[in-house]
């Protein structure tokens, strides 16, 4: 595979077709089925987020969703987009951070899924084609974050180090979500026998 450069601009159709390829991948490596829409959305959230401003991950999701209620459409649209594309990458690409939140991943997808369904619900003439993709990022908004982990997890950051961290974050918390991403990475989650010779 070719090194990928981003330009300056960082719009290389390159890298743009490299993460539809791991996108791809990741999900049929998860089994989740969905519409080329909803697979070109995840990767084109990924190349968004890889070259974006680090403070954009860094907001109060809860109270910013809260605002967005009383917004104009077009703005509540905008401020919904923004907070539930931020939950599902810090989701499925940062899920360690996630899960040591004193919130933890349960906050992070329920606001998340809310946020893409709400979405869903706002269409107009212009967002009809997202609008069933909003409604399946949020009904299934668990599913795709296991996507991103995957992508990141085996492309994006695959370091033994990394692992081992997984593996060692599922011995403390015996978290279904922590073992579903090892089974991803070829790793079978097994706790050590507590068994004297």
């Amino acid at each position: 595979m070719e090194d990928v450069v981003l330009d300056s601009e960082g719009s290389d159709v390159s890298a743009r077709l490299l993460l539809a390829e791991l996108v791809h991948q990741a999900l049929a490596r998860t089994a989740v089925s969905t519409t080329d829409l909803t697979e070109s959305y995840l990767a084109g959230l990924l190349a968004d987020f890889l070259r974006s401003e680090p403070d954009r991950l860094g907001q109060t999701f809860g109270v910013e969703w809260l605002r967005a209620a009383s917004l104009p459409p077009m703005e509540r649209y905008r401020r919904l987009k923004d907070i539930a594309d931020t939950t599902l990458f810090l989701s499925g690409v940062f899920a360690d951070y996630v899960e040591g939140t004193l919130t933890g991943a349960d906050y992070f997808s329920q606001l998340g899924s809310r946020a893409y369904l709400d979405l869903g619900d706002l269409g107009n003439n212009e967002r009809d084609a997202f609008s069933e993709t909003y409604h399946d990022l949020g009904r299934r908004f668990e599913d795709f974050a296991a996507v991103l982990a995957v992508v990141a997890d085996r492309n994006l950051f695959p370091a033994n180090d990394r692992v081992l961290g997984i593996y060692r974050s599922w011995l403390e918390s015996g978290s279904k979500r922590t073992a579903r991403r090892l089974y991803h990475l070829g790793v079978i989650p097994q706790r050590p026998s507590n068994r004297q010779n």
